[in-house]
């Protein structure tokens, strides 16, 4: 059993990840509950808002993720002046991808206010939606920092300050969102102030780690420089690694807005339950930044038939963590919505959905830890392609197809977006088992 998990390996890399990644979806799942007390159109505004900043988010995200395989390559060779290039580089590109995001985000947010929602969700969500585009540019300045310690090998210290931000989330939140001992009464607006100032905690807290504790900020300042190649080398894989992310959640972010066209009520109930199906995903995707690091250093140190090991490993800890989740899901559906809210039809709407949850834990658990794995073999260029045909050219068209022209509604854009995450997986992980032979032989 541990051969097969390879316990020893994998837990202490990808734990801290996965802790530190829920500590991001408790937040939005604090700030959801907390809205939620303010009524259902407060809810459905912050899933709007969501819906529209999680996509260019996550695209940075992936732009981010570029540093670590990089960074842990050179770990692996013992090349710690190319780390620091590839550091300062990656820095200067997610600021710049931050200005992009924020235009981005925009942009969505003009379209989506012509998909006939609701005019009072639209009008409670404006604010919000601006105060969390600001937060984009401390949020990539943070990833740089973490992107970087996680290729070297440290986790625990990004789950930390992770952590440390997300509780200053949590209580800020509630002392701006409700004002609480004396503050102002903000609500929505509060839940967007809050995000900001943790942010902006995180940035400064990850930064003092990577120079001041571990003494390397002269080397990076004075001896690493702005290099074209660094920066091309990092875009080769940050940016379809950015375009995977797109792609997934913009398809979970196109069932929003059809919902929406629902009502309020069904898109509250989708917020819960993808509020909910959100927190095993982000485990997984700790499970896959585990994998990009240890296929990269792994590969690195020209180990490659340990390499193969570990990725299979995490393949099947991750069908272990994630049936476990949907079983959860499924005995809980009515109990979890009721957290979010007291109306029974929302209750009733997410717990019909919690189901279809249950049903593509597997296939979205094991599509996250593939991605994380090949990225991790540097191979981004097929799992792009792979993405782009499950959600954009199967999902995305079955969402409306099954939703609103065969009017099986919030359920029918449920089932889609099973439908592209199963074919999803299948896809990468069948990727996965026809590359690794040769990037081990290669790297042996």
């Amino acid at each position: 059993m541990s051969k097969i998990f390879q316990w020893r390996e994998n837990v202490p890399l990808a734990l801290p990840v996965i802790i530190g990644q829920l500590g991001h979806i408790v937040t939005s799942v604090a700030d959801s509950i907390m809205v939620g007390q303010l009524g259902v159109i407060s809810l459905a505004a912050v899933s709007l808002a969501g819906s529209i900043t999680s996509v260019p988010l996550v695209f940075g995200i992936g732009v981010a993720y570029g540093l670590t395989p990089l960074v842990a390559r050179a770990y692996g060779q013992k090349r710690w002046g190319k780390a620091y290039r590839l550091l300062k580089n990656s820095t200067l590109i997610n600021l710049l991808t931050s200005v992009i995001m924020f235009l981005f985000a925009w942009l969505l947010f003009l379209f989506v206010q012509n998909t006939n929602q609701s005019i009072e969700v639209i009008e409670e969500s404006k604010v919000y939606l601006i105060l969390i585009m600001i937060s984009y540019i401390p949020f990539m300045l943070f990833l740089s920092g973490k992107q970087y310690l996680e290729g070297m090998g440290d986790t625990s210290t990004p789950m930390r300050i992770s952590l440390i931000g997300n509780l200053l989330n949590v209580l800020l939140n509630g002392l701006l969102i409700f004002g609480l001992f004396y503050f102002p009464v903000l609500g929505i607006i509060g839940a967007g102030i809050a995000t900001i100032i943790a942010r902006i905690i995180m940035a400064i807290h990850v930064w003092y780690f990577v120079f001041e504790k571990r003494n390397n900020y002269k080397i990076v300042q004075d001896n690493v420089m702005i290099s074209i190649r660094a920066i091309r080398s990092l875009l080769k894989l940050g940016l379809p690694s950015g375009l995977q992310y797109v792609f997934e959640v913009s398809a979970f972010a196109a069932s929003a807005w059809i919902i929406g066209t629902y009502g309020p009520r069904q898109l509250a109930a989708h917020q819960i339950a993808i509020n909910l199906a959100s927190i095993s995903y982000m485990a997984a995707t700790g499970l896959g930044a585990a994998g990009t690091v240890r296929m990269g250093q792994l590969l690195g140190a020209k180990r490659g038939g340990e390499a193969l090991n570990a990725g299979k490993s995490l393949l099947f800890l991750t069908i272990a963590f994630m049936t476990f989740t949907g079983i959860l899901f499924f005995t809980l559906r009515n109990i979890l919505p009721s957290f979010y809210t007291a109306d029974l039809d929302v209750i009733s709407a997410a717990a019909s959905l919690l189901i279809i949850a249950t049903i593509f834990q597997i296939s979205d658990g094991l599509q996250a830890t593939a991605l994380g794995v090949l990225r991790g073999m540097q191979d981004v260029k097929i799992p792009t392609v792979i993405s782009f045909v499950s959600y954009y050219l199967i999902a995305l068209p079955l969402e409306w197809l099954l939703g609103s022209y065969f009017d099986w509604g919030a359920v029918g854009v449920w089932a889609a977006l099973a439908i592209g995450l199963t074919l999803s997986a299948y896809l990468l992980i069948r990727r996965f088992y026809n590359q690794i032979g040769i990037v081990a032989f290669k790297n042996t």
